[in-house]
This record gives C-alpha cells, sequence and structure tokens, in this order.
C-alpha cells in the first residue's frame, strides 16, 4: 500500500470534479462541487420517530457521502452500504411493530405466541416455528415469515406500512441489489448520481416504514394537490386546460372563433409541463373511463363558458389532496377488455352495458407510459354524459360477472346536457 502525504488526502478526485449540473460538461471547482454533491442528498430528513439504530446509521451515510470529492470510491461504499441499511430498517421497524410479542399460526393448532425482546430473538423463533409450517401473524393475514430480507418485505406489506404498485417494482430491485452487495461476485463502481438516488431512496422508504410520505417523492410521494380547472375543446379537435380562475376574464380565442368551445369544470391535477406530476393525458379525460394519469374528478358541464362561470361562482367548489398509489380499478372483459374504470363507475352502469365479466385490479395508474402516447383514440370532440353511481358501502370487487348480485347498484341518470351521447362520441373517436 502507498502510503499518502496528507496534501494528497485532502485534493479533490478528478472523477468527482466532473460531475455537475449539467452532466460531465466539465469539471467544477472543488469547492463548489462540495457543496453541489451534498446538495443532492441535504433534504432527505428522516421523520421524528425513526428508531436511533436506522437514524445513527442512515446519518453516516450523509456525513460519508460528503468525503466523496476527496475520494470517488466513497460513493460505491456509500450506495452498498445504503443497500444494507435497507435491511436494518426493516428489523427496527418490525420490533416496534411487534412491541414484544410476535405470534405464529400453525395448521390445526391454537396460535402460539412468543416474547422477543431483540431481532436476534425474532430469528431464533421463526427458525424454530419453520418446521411447522408455522406463519406469522399480522392483523387479519397470516404470512410466510423467514426472518429474513424476504420475509421483513412481505411483513412490511401485509402491515400496510409500504404502499403503491410501482414502489413494489423499486423494492424487488433494492433487495437483489442488496443481496449482490452482500454476497459480491465481482468488482463494481458506483458514480455520484446513483449513490445519491440509493440513498434518497432509502430515506423515503424508512420515512414510509414509520407512517410519513415524502412531498414529490419518487417511490412513496405525498398525496397530490388537486385544483379545480376546465377543460374545453371544439368541433375541430383543440382542446385546453385553464384554471377556474380565468373564466373570469374575456377569451379571445373563443371570441374570434366561430366554433364555440364546450366547457366541463373538473378537480385535477395542475397542468406544469416538465413537472414529474405532469399528467399528458389530461385532454383525453372521460367521465366514463380513467384515462388520465392522475385522478381526475367530474364536476360540472358540458356547456358554455358563460354557465360554467355561472356554475362557478355559485358553487365555489374547491381543491383537494388525492392519494393516487394502490388505486382499484375495474376492467370489463365483453368480447374485448375496455379501458379501465372506478368501481362505482362500473357499479352505476345500466342494464343493458352490464355485460362480460369485470375483473378488479389494484394499480398506481390506469395504464402503463407508452412512450407518452395513448393506447386508444382520444375522445377531444365531446366529453362522456356523466352518470351519478351510488353503491352500498359493502359492495365487493372481483372477478365476476356485473349483472351478479357483487355490484348491484342503484343508477341515477343525470339530466340531459348538450354534448354528443355517449356512444355517438365512442363511434365518431
Amino acid at each position: 500500500m502507498e502510503i499518502r502525504p496528507f496534501e494528497d488526502l485532502r485534493t479533490a478526485d478528478d472523477l468527482s470534479l466532473a460531475f455537475n449540473p449539467y452532466g460531465l460538461s466539465g469539471r467544477m471547482k472543488p469547492e463548489e462541487a462540495a457543496e453541489f454533491q451534498q446538495r443532492q442528498i441535504a433534504d432527505c430528513d428522516l421523520a421524528a420517530g425513526v428508531a436511533a439504530g436506522t437514524r445513527d446509521s442512515f446519518e453516516r451515510l450523509r456525513t460519508v457521502f460528503a468525503y466523496g470529492v476527496l475520494c470517488y470510491d466513497v460513493y460505491t461504499m456509500v450506495g452498498d452500504q445504503a443497500l444494507l441499511i435497507y435491511e436494518q430498517a426493516l428489523r427496527d421497524r418490525f420490533m416496534d411493530w411487534c412491541a414484544g410479542t410476535i405470534t405464529f399460526r400453525v395448521p390445526q393448532a391454537p396460535d402460539v405466541s412468543h416474547v422477543v425482546t431483540s431481532y436476534d430473538d425474532v430469528k431464533k423463533r421463526a427458525d424454530a416455528m419453520k418446521g411447522q409450517r408455522a406463519k406469522l401473524v399480522v392483523a387479519t393475514h397470516a404470512i410466510e415469515f423467514n426472518g429474513m430480507l424476504y420475509g421483513l418485505r412481505l411483513w412490511a406489506r401485509a402491515a400496510g406500512l409500504l404502499r403503491g404498485r410501482r414502489s413494489r417494482a423499486v423494492e424487488d430491485a433494492l433487495a437483489k441489489l442488496r443481496n449482490y452487495v452482500a454476497h459480491p461476485s465481482g468488482h463494481h463502481v458506483d458514480t455520484p448520481v446513483e449513490a445519491a438516488r440509493t440513498v434518497r431512496d432509502l430515506a423515503e422508504l424508512i420515512n414510509q416504514l414509520w407512517g410519513q410520505a415524502t412531498p414529490g417523492g419518487r417511490l412513496y410521494p405525498a398525496p397530490l394537490h388537486r385544483e379545480i380547472a376546465v377543460l374545453s375543446w371544439n368541433g375541430s379537435g383543440r382542446a385546453r386546460m385553464e384554471p377556474a380562475d380565468a373564466l373570469t376574464v374575456p377569451d379571445p380565442v373563443e371570441e374570434h372563433e366561430d366554433d364555440e368551445y364546450q366547457h366541463v369544470v373538473v378537480r385535477a391535477i395542475p397542468f406544469v409541463p416538465g413537472s414529474r406530476w405532469d399528467d399528458a393525458h389530461w385532454a383525453e379525460f372521460d367521465t366514463r373511463y380513467e384515462t388520465t394519469r392522475f385522478p381526475t374528478d367530474y364536476l360540472w358541464g358540458p356547456g358554455t363558458r358563460e354557465q360554467a362561470r355561472a356554475w362557478l361562482e355559485q358553487e365555489r367548489p374547491e381543491g383537494d389532496s388525492v392519494d393516487f398509489t394502490d388505486r382499484v380499478f375495474l376492467v370489463q372483459d365483453h368480447e374485448r377488455l375496455l379501458p379501465p374504470m372506478r368501481p362505482a363507475v362500473a357499479a352505476g352502469l345500466p342494464d343493458d352495458e352490464r355485460v362480460g365479466v369485470c375483473h378488479a385490479v389494484r394499480a398506481d395508474f390506469p395504464r402503463p407510459p407508452r412512450g407518452g402516447r395513448s393506447s386508444r383514440p382520444q375522445p377531444r370532440s365531446a366529453v362522456t354524459s356523466p352518470r351519478i353511481c351510488r353503491t352500498s358501502p359493502g359492495t365487493r370487487m372481483g372477478n365476476s360477472s356485473p349483472g351478479s348480485p357483487r355490484c348491484t347498484p342503484t343508477w341515477v341518470p343525470t339530466p340531459s346536457r348538450p354534448g354528443i351521447p355517449y356512444r355517438a362520441q365512442r363511434a365518431g373517436a
């Protein structure tokens, strides 16, 4: 080993300086690089209730990350250690959750409870109960539990501590990467970008385990704010979205066009181009099918601009917050698969349209992104005539015929409104 003088140890690593806010377009000054890299994880603060062991390990990561400017290999070490803290966080949260007692369900025998004071006790009990085909009792569920990372992940999901469909795939990836780090088969090098992303993902996961969502998060985002907006379209196929406040001023575009616009008032995620929460499918809004990326609620319409303004002044609807993860969609299978619907809408279908089989699907989004383009025709010429659906709180969802007793709703059609009927709209789309 070469003994390096102290001055060399204080010299910035050229590889670290190559990463800057614009990519790899030039080397930064050491002082600027140090500040830039630290800011990548500076806002990754943990929730107040996080266990002390997990918190100390995470804060050590953030401290060491800053020294990557002096030694590029530090980023690889930070990324690897973050993956190992993944399991530590699950263990610490499990001990908080069980409160000193774990219960196993044994086939054809009463449930067995054990007192545990550390996670080592939990692992020993899990190993001992394995031969009896015992399962860990988690609320109303009984799950396989081996005391290792796989069992901890099953437990966290069964206990409702982790949420989201997309985040489940990321959890799978993190588990595989963790296993690779714990049982390496070769040499690897991480970039500061990858290390920072792993630290940020770890912070989100830890906070979610302790019940705190992350505002603007990648894996477990906090509920998104929705505002009152107005969607408008004309017969030429032009569509636009504007905030409800915009209706208080005259519209010069509409005044100079012969083809009058129709307007619908909705509660939706604000359209912010380039934002992570930008809904590229807002113009495809449909009151029957879930065609927008994020939940969009129909409030009024269609009608003229003056009618929309009058309704807004009278009703004064307000925005809200919505969690878009783990939503339930119903997909109707009749000769072909139709786009997903909300359960209340599917339950409110008239008798002649309650045909085929309904499949209940849990997902974050109604469809996977396909290059930003829609997988179905875009109905911009009209909006589906809305229906008001009232269902029983005990309505069950599953794989069943829409006409079965599982989904027997009271369907109340709204008064007729101007616009193209649903069937005509679909035929002309």
